[in-house]
């Protein structure tokens, strides 16, 4: 008899392979995966089976070898920030009535998540200024790309140009979902920064007809510069195009500058991590999507990927709340879906949604006046040590890359020992990030440097003292 937990014994195997009249299981593989794609090889890498015991001690041999880094001390950002996170958040999101590893769907989605998942909507529209947010997306970068499918889509057209300051992982992304595409013709164009912002003489210059989207990443790009707010909307609109506004940079500061849909964006594409999601290994995230007033029609609507709640009045006339729009092929024809994303970060949406609550439209905004004063005390002493400089002239909200007078991963390595993280050295961690011309787009002095409300101790700032010391170690004496 099969056993429940590890399959069925190798005594077995011959009766399951009569039942699908296969002589090996070689042979049931090969009528589902090609032959091209089929490896024979030994994964040596991956070791030798493990009892689950040992297993456990692997795995907490491995976590002892983390760094334990207080929050205070890291200054970590590129697309990933620290936020305050009120403790009465956790202990709303983490009981039974929302804590389930599965996402609702229509029969029985209750009506406090639907509640919870309209608000947060309307948290995202607000600070995005837009017309209509849907419940979520995997992360931002998911919503990037599917904000770009969907421009194509809305206009008819084949071509989307990107800004060089964009994400190097957004860029990576774009490049690995288009790919197919571009084989067939499809064109992915990257505009030229100037001074590490979009200019939009450089839009000018690229786009045509042809052109479906544009994408910035605003108000913040990679590098913490403020770009793609003055003139880009008329650059791209002058040609029938779309302003894809990918908030890649932290969000926080849209409590503070003015949002992408008051500049012309049409649509924004942006991490909700940024907004009360703790930062995990790798995760979690949640995307945001939405579309401004000046594309949304019935039609364009339904374009959007994703889910979105909607509020109704049922029989009785008590006004209740049901996921009005579900595009994807599970739910509508197939022929008639937008998206094959399956699923939206419900159990996360809803903690953002408990932290806008819980931190108010004046608790964000301190936060975000925080993250800007910090970050700029940060940089403005920098910028004092001999041999450092900024990586460009610009006005930034609260990350800056700073150019170094050793290799960036010399100083940040020192400082890890010290439990400070000081930064993201870019070539190191970016490897993969090059120009059109195939030159790195780092070089190895280059640190990307960020600071959030969690940075701000209440009783003194030993350690921004203590990062500013251990930068100052490696200036260049006179």
């Amino acid at each position: 008899m099969a056993h429940r937990f590890s399959g069925i014994t190798d005594e077995e195997v011959p009766r399951a392979l009569s039942v699908v009249k296969a002589n090996s299981i070689e042979e049931l593989y090969a009528r589902v995966v090609p032959e091209e794609h089929q490896w024979d090889g030994i994964m040596e890498w991956l070791g030798q089976a493990m009892a689950e015991i040992d297993i456990e001690f692997l795995i907490k041999a491995y976590s002892k070898e983390n760094f334990d880094v207080p929050p205070e001390n890291m200054f970590l950002g590129g697309g990933h920030y620290q936020r305050e996170i009120p403790k009465a958040v956790f202990e709303n999101i983490l009981t039974g009535k929302w804590y389930t590893p599965y996402t609702p769907y229509q029969a029985e989605a209750a009506q406090g998540i639907l509640v919870s998942l309209f608000e947060y909507q309307n948290f995202i529209q607000e600070m995005s200024g837009m017309a209509i947010a849907n419940a979520g997306l995997y992360h931002g970068m998911n919503a990037l790309v599917e904000g770009a499918l969907m421009a194509c889509r809305i206009t008819g057209r084949d071509k989307i140009l990107y800004s060089e300051s964009l994400h190097p992982l957004a860029i990576r992304n774009l490049k690995t979902a288009f790919g197919p595409k571009i084989k067939q013709g499809f064109e992915l164009l990257e505009i030229p920064a100037t001074n590490g912002v979009t200019r939009p003489e450089s839009i000018d210059e690229l786009v045509d007809e042809k052109t479906a989207a544009v994408i910035v990443q605003t108000p913040t790009n990679f590098y913490g510069l403020i770009d793609g707010m003055h003139g880009h909307a008329n650059s791209i609109h002058s040609k029938g195009a779309l302003y894809v506004a990918y908030g890649g940079g932290d969000q926080i500061s849209l409590a503070m500058l003015t949002p992408p849909g008051e500049y012309g964006a049409d649509i924004y594409a942006g991490e909700g991590q940024h907004f009360g999601i703790p930062i995990g290994f790798g995760g979690p995230h949640i995307g945001t999507l939405a579309l401004s007033k000046n594309v949304l029609n019935e039609k364009t609507v339904r374009q959007l990927p994703g889910r979105l709640v909607l509020p109704v009045v049922d029989m009785f006339g008590i006004k209740a709340f049901r996921l009005g729009l579900q595009p994807r092929e599970q739910h509508i024809n197939r022929e008639k879906a937008t998206s094959n994303t399956c699923t939206s970060g419900t159990l996360i949406a809803i903690l953002s949604n408990v932290w806008f609550a819980m931190k108010g439209s004046q608790g964000i905004k301190d936060a975000a006046y925080q993250s800007y004063q910090i970050a700029h005390y940060i940089v403005d002493e920098i910028l004092k040590m001999p041999g450092y400089e900024t990586l460009h002239n610009g006005f930034f909200f609260n990350e800056a890359a700073i150019r170094t007078p050793v290799p960036a991963k010399i100083i940040v390595d020192s400082l890890a020992e010290r439990s400070i993280f000081a930064g993201i050295p870019l070539s190191h961690k970016f490897p993969y990030a090059v120009k059109s011309d195939g030159r790195p787009l780092y070089d190895d002095n280059t640190l990307l440097i960020a600071a959030t409300e969690m940075n701000n101790k209440p009783f003194g700032n030993e350690n921004i003292d203590s990062l500013l010391g251990g930068l100052r170690e490696y200036a260049i004496a006179h």
